[in-house]
């Protein structure tokens, strides 16, 4: 379009019912329109790109349905294998204007890429997402180029997105429409035309949800779906205005830790309870010999009281020694008696034996749950010790004051942080958060961390970094786990910030001595989640004086009693109130803010922060 000179004319004709289901390329003019000579020159040296279009639908044909280059005075080039359905019932050609499309208006509105709603195409017999990308040249718009993907393509790639064995996502428009569901009835039912708003199901919790998600948060939930409870986290897609909700069974994510619980309780409880029942089962039936016992000797006392009272004398002296250290009740030549007194001290040997076995079992269980915490003792000191916690930990460096600090939410758990140098100018900050709470996180958290910092210390951008560490940690994931990552490389000489976010908190940025202020910048997939994903760098300067800061979502989603988060705006609150901190002031300034919301309520997540301040090029 720059220089339509430099281009030869080629060959384009209307669309022909022959070429239906095969590539074809297709000159299509709208009903009032009536080309020059010199708009169909144009149209014949657009031709000339058909190979191309043609290539790229080939290469893409899982995701695109066509492409179209379409001009402002109502003609279009179009390449698709959709040429037969182009007439109407009595055989003419049917009318097509590229204006009349909100691909079209949407780009020319915007004047960037424009995704249009997604719909369902009569024409094509599938629901379709089109794009619109406008072509400017000297600032006058001379063409829009379209592309349309098919719905059953994004949805087969949208359904790999799960979590073990109950899990599944869906999609929703900006206006509430669902448009990718693997469900086929209920609350989350599919509709094919894509005209069902998913509040309409009927399920007061569905709905706030989906109305808190379409505001573009990212966020967790717990809610019912067709009776069942369901864990669900939100999250905009930003580049199509879409919101992705991961649904898991809370079932399966509560399954390990109850079942251990549940041994562990039933063992305790079946001794206790056995040891109850007979000890109570031998006081009875001691109580009733000993009545009879009494009775008897009442009757025949003148004539066997030697024989009766010297064992049972003898038996209560035994009975007497028998403590908490010893339950040993051992038979004595006095008892064998042939009668009831042999009866009564078989049944207290019996029960000393029993008394006994059952304190063994319990000593056996406190003593397995005492070796589970020594064990989690040790791994959160391991784990504490992977940590770069010997602040300053530069202490040579004067062009930047750094500190960081991570409180898990149990014995160990899945948030880390890392700072290393790359080389005597580029300073590595990593900040992560692993999917889960526990030991299988920290376990996580030691491959994760491992992999990025020896893939940084290979060298690339932070996009090259997560790239390839994502793809590791997808190798082998039967569990699913996955892990968002905050990474950032310092230039110290210039204070420019090259950063990456994969599915991570935007950092905060103070400039000077002003308010900390949150840095929005685009978000990627988290790691672990789907292999070969390309992840993206973005760019910003740390002026000296600057001061940035990174944290986990522990810290936006601190929960106190009433179950109210502390969200971002509280958030920046608490860190502002304290902005003229020190850094190594600030984050425990903040972690009491937090304590204060909290409450007495128990610490939901891990909470991890880090904070750099910047103060410009080396001094001599």
């Amino acid at each position: 379009m720059e220089n339509p000179d430099a281009y030869e004319e080629h060959d384009i004709e209307a669309p022909k019912k022959e070429n239906g289901g095969k590539l074809a390329l297709q000159l299509l003019i709208a009903d009032n329109t009536n080309p020059t000579e010199e708009d169909m020159a144009i149209a014949r040296k657009l031709a000339g790109i058909g190979p191309a279009m043609e290539e790229m639908i080939r290469d893409n044909d899982y995701i695109t349905l066509d492409l179209y280059i379409s001009l402002p005075n109502g003609m279009s080039v179009a390449m698709d294998t959709h040429s037969d359905r182009k007439f109407e019932a009595d055989g003419t050609l049917r009318s097509y204007d590229p204006r009349e499309r909100p691909w079209w208006i949407g780009a020319i509105e915007t004047g960037e890429p424009y995704f249009a709603p997604a719909v369902y195409s009569e024409i094509l017999k599938m629901a379709d997402v089109e794009l619109g990308v406008p072509v400017y040249v000297d600032g006058k718009l001379v063409a829009v180029v379209e592309g349309s993907m098919g719905m059953d393509s994004i949805g087969e790639i949208v359904s790999k997105v799960s979590y073990g064995k109950t899990g599944f996502s869906i999609v929703v428009s900006d206006d509430g429409k669902l448009i990718y569901s693997p469900r086929t009835e209920g609350d989350l039912e599919m509709d094919e035309m894509l005209s069902r708003d998913i509040r309409e199901s009927g399920n007061a919790e569905l709905n706030a949800v989906v109305d808190k998600a379409l505001t573009g948060e990212i966020g967790f939930s717990e809610i019912k779906i067709d009776g069942e409870n369901y864990c669900v986290a939100y999250g905009p897609m930003e580049t199509v205005h879409w919101t992705q909700m991961l649904f898991v069974s809370k079932s399966e994510l509560e399954h390990p830790t109850e079942v251990l619980l549940s041994q562990m309780d039933a063992t305790t409880e079946k001794a206790l309870s056995q040891y109850t029942k007979h000890f109570n089962q031998s006081i009875v039936i001691t109580a009733i010999i000993m009545i009879l016992l009494i009775v008897n000797a009442i009757l025949v006392a003148l004539m066997f009281s030697d024989r009766l009272t010297g064992p049972i004398n003898t038996m209560t002296q035994k009975v007497g020694e028998i403590s908490k250290d010893n339950f040993t009740f051992e038979m004595d030549d006095a008892f064998r008696t042939g009668d009831e007194i042999e009866v009564l001290a078989n049944t207290f040997g019996e029960l000393s034996e029993r008394t006994k076995g059952y304190i063994k079992e319990i000593m056996e269980v406190t003593a397995e749950k005492e070796r589970i915490g020594a064990e989690l003792n040790v791994a959160t000191k391991i784990q504490a010790d992977m940590l770069p916690t010997d602040f300053p930990l530069f202490p040579n460096r004067n062009e930047f004051e750094l500190f960081a600090s991570m409180t898990p939410a149990k014995e160990v758990g899945g948030d880390f942080y890392d700072v290393f140098f790359l080389d005597d100018d580029h300073l590595c900050m990593v900040i992560a958060d692993v999917s889960g709470k526990g030991v299988p996180a920290a376990l996580f958290m030691v491959i994760s961390k491992t992999i990025i910092k020896h893939r940084a210390q290979m060298g690339g951008t932070p996009a090259e970094i997560l790239t390839d560490a994502n793809n590791r940690l997808c190798d082998g994931n039967k569990q699913h786990m996955f892990v968002t990552v905050w990474l950032g490389i310092l230039t110290v000489s210039t204070g420019e910030v090259i950063e990456s976010n994969a599915g991570h908190e935007d950092p905060i940025i103070q400039r000077g001595d002003g308010d900390y202020e949150l840095y929005k910048a685009p978000h990627s997939l988290v790691l672990g989640a789907m292999s070969d994903f390309k992840y993206e760098d973005d760019t910003f300067t740390l002026n000296p004086g600057d001061a940035l800061f990174v944290y986990t979502d522990g810290l936006p989603e601190a929960t106190n009693a009433e179950g109210n988060r502390l969200e971002n705006p509280r958030m920046l609150a608490a860190i502002n109130k304290h902005k003229d901190d020190g850094v190594t002031e600030l984050l425990p300034d903040v972690a009491k803010e937090v304590d204060a919301f909290v409450g007495d309520a128990p610490q939901f997540d891990d909470l991890t922060m880090m904070i750099l301040r910047y103060r410009g090029p080396q001094k001599e």
